[in-house]
């Protein structure tokens, strides 16, 4: 039997309120990802015995704006430089939990090896065993610099891990946050082996902007870190504020 012209109209109501109601669901279930909910985006990269971080300074509440500050990071020393990103009150009690743990370790080694600071291999191993017994839901970045010659040269150091401690390691690139996927590909596109300090700067904050346009969950400005032989360099990048 044919539908008259009242059924059909009824089938595309409810079709059209299924597909809205999907939708709707799915937007409050990313509402909802404690990964998502304050926004934020990390992108590190390495290049010739250096290493550069860029952070945004975006904090939200899901689509809502709540503030613009500088997305903080851990630096133990000069070497080295920790950043988070996930649920925003996980991430300050991770960090202190992480100022206490890398300090008992680092007043250990020490006391055996007046002349060495904690590595960055090391405060990766801390921070898998901290995300291992307790639940937080953080993604954070390992970067620095390990040395590698016997000329007193230095090799980069990049791993991102997940809310479980699990390590992602590269010689290249690596990235957290709700713009991964954007960074990732506009970082594999750019990025090149030995890269000097200039050159990274230019690239890494090239991709890191080019992906936070692509995200409306990241960006307000953002902050580049350089890690070299010098130390740690300081870099505020302009980015849209739309």
């Amino acid at each position: 039997m044919m539908m008259n012209n009242e059924h059909w109209r009824q089938a595309i109501i409810i079709c059209w309120m299924i597909i809205f109601g999907s939708m709707g669901f799915a937007s409050s279930q990313e509402q909802q990802d404690p990964f998502k909910m304050n926004g934020g985006s990390v992108l590190a990269m390495a290049g010739d015995q250096c290493v550069a971080l860029a952070v945004d300074k975006r904090f939200g509440s899901g689509p809502q704006m709540v503030n613009i500050a500088t997305r903080k990071v851990l630096m133990p020393h000069p070497k080295l430089i920790v950043a988070f990103t996930g649920l925003e009150s996980h991430a300050q009690s991770l960090m202190q939990e992480l100022k206490v743990q890398s300090r008992k370790r680092q007043s250990l080694l020490l006391s055996q090896l007046p002349d060495h600071a904690i590595s960055p291999k090391a405060m990766s191993t801390l921070m898998s065993h901290i995300l291992w017994e307790r639940k937080y839901y953080v993604e954070p970045v390992v970067v620095g610099l390990t040395p590698a010659h016997a000329d007193g040269g230095s090799k980069p150091f990049l791993c991102a891990q997940d809310m479980i401690g699990a390590q992602s390691k590269s010689d290249a690139f690596v990235c957290a946050g709700v713009a991964t996927s954007s960074m990732f590909g506009i970082a594999e596109a750019l990025w090149r082996p030995n890269l000097s300090k200039e050159e990274l700067i230019q690239v890494c904050g090239k991709a890191f902007l080019s992906a936070l346009e692509r995200d409306c969950l990241s960006g307000y400005g953002a902050v580049l870190y350089l890690i070299s032989k010098d130390g740690i360099e300081q870099i505020d990048l302009v980015t849209g504020n739309d």
